[in-house]
């Protein structure tokens, strides 16, 4: 979802005039503090689906240095269009996960409705819950959780709202920066 986010803003601000070098000329603050967090995030989520025990010990710390690190270097850059979208999306699914003990609730009524089933669910933060009875839904974060269907043949998923605000965030990122990049440079 948030690679087609990335896609969608870079051709949408290509087709409206804008220039691939405006887009390079984008200074973001704390960089470092991105890719830091991201290699987190990915590699737990890989150590988990080995199986490797310390990190599943370690799950809820390792996810919430993740995305506490995302969430500080999104707010340095909260002035950058889309920015502060991005932050909303990355907090509302920061928190679902940690509610959870560092599990990302899948509700089951989206999974069906996408075309999908549980087998569909590779990822080890992910885990399936039911809206009955309605307050164990709400107990386990799940309107945070995967509640959006995308029932696209090519794209089957399911979102949470969280990965929507992201994308969005990251698709206005990419569109404004290649539009007008040259403005930020004081910013």
């Amino acid at each position: 979802m948030l690679l087609a986010g990335i896609v969608l803003g870079l051709i949408a601000g290509l087709a409206a005039g804008g220039r691939l070098d405006n887009l390079l000329a984008v200074r973001l603050r704390w960089v470092l503090l991105i890719f830091v967090a991201l290699a987190i995030r990915l590699a737990t989520e890989a150590a988990l689906a080995r199986e490797v025990e310390l990190a599943d010990q370690l799950r809820v710390p390792l996810l919430a240095i993740a995305y506490g690190s995302l969430a500080v270097a999104l707010w340095v850059n909260r002035a950058r269009p889309g920015m502060a979208l991005a932050l909303v999306g990355t907090v509302l699914n920061a928190t679902a996960i940690l509610v959870n003990g560092g599990y990302m609730p899948v509700w089951d009524e989206a999974l069906a409705a996408s075309g999908m089933t549980a087998a569909d669910i590779l990822s080890p933060i992910h885990f399936i819950i039911s809206a009955n009875p309605l307050d164990e839904f709400l107990r386990q974060a799940g309107p945070l959780g995967d509640v959006i269907p995308v029932p696209l043949p090519i794209v089957r998923n399911v979102l949470s709202i969280g990965d929507v605000l992201l994308a969005s965030g990251l698709a206005f990122f990419v569109f404004a920066a290649a539009l007008v990049a040259l403005i930020w440079r004081g910013l």
